[in-house]
């Protein structure tokens, strides 16, 4: 059985010294109770450097529906012969071991995630840290913070958006932004603002 659990911080230096798992997922709907995750893109960061990187589409034993292909791209004739998430489950795991889960609008990307990994009787309860808030916390006069708003105004890569990978690989690009912009007391001050201990669900921005 796979067992995560959320690892008690201390101080907000000590986050910044464990290892970042910025994670995107697909999903076929907005239910991580109904729907189920499609498509799922990992970069593992460790002392400043990627470690690992991952990128799957996954077979969500359900319909795609016609709006998600509309954003993804992804059909449902893509997920034949793609693994289920059962079958990812040991791969995701050790991917996100230890390590702070970074996502934009993290409870959402989270929610999905400890939901398939339920279904297999495990828990999943990591650290979450959330790129939409670290964005409103740091450049509070910014009129958005959507990723493509991300994109748009610090001229972010993301050759396919609305992809896993593509748009964990933004994050991952936000963050060395971020690193570089501001001095490490402002960043713990905004990461102390919105660590959280019981993590709520919410709706995707994306």
């Amino acid at each position: 059985m796979l067992i995560f659990m959320r690892r008690a911080l201390t101080t907000t230096p000590a986050l910044l010294r464990q290892p970042l798992a910025f994670v995107d997922i697909e999903t076929t709907g907005g239910s991580p109770a109904r729907s189920r995750v499609l498509e799922i893109g990992v970069v593992r960061v460790e002392a400043g450097r990627v470690v690992a990187e991952f990128r799957s589409l996954v077979d969500p034993e359900q319909p795609v529906p016609a709006f998600i292909t509309s954003i993804t791209g992804i059909r449902q004739a893509d997920t034949v012969g793609a693994p289920r998430f059962g079958q990812l489950a040991g791969k995701v795991a050790e991917l996100l071991d230890g390590a702070v889960f970074v996502a934009h609008n993290v409870h959402f990307d989270y929610s999905f995630l400890r939901a398939e990994f339920e279904r297999l009787g495990a828990t999943f309860r990591p650290s979450l840290l959330c790129t939409v808030r670290l964005s409103r916390a740091l450049y509070p006069a910014a009129r958005g913070h959507k990723l493509q708003d991300l994109i748009d105004r610090h001229g972010l890569r993301a050759d396919h958006r609305h992809r896993a990978y593509d748009d964990a690989l933004v994050l991952w690009q936000f963050w060395q932004l971020v690193l570089r912009d501001f001095d490490l007391a402002t960043i713990e001050a905004a990461l102390a603002r919105q660590l959280q201990p019981k993590p709520r669900l919410a709706a995707a921005e994306s």
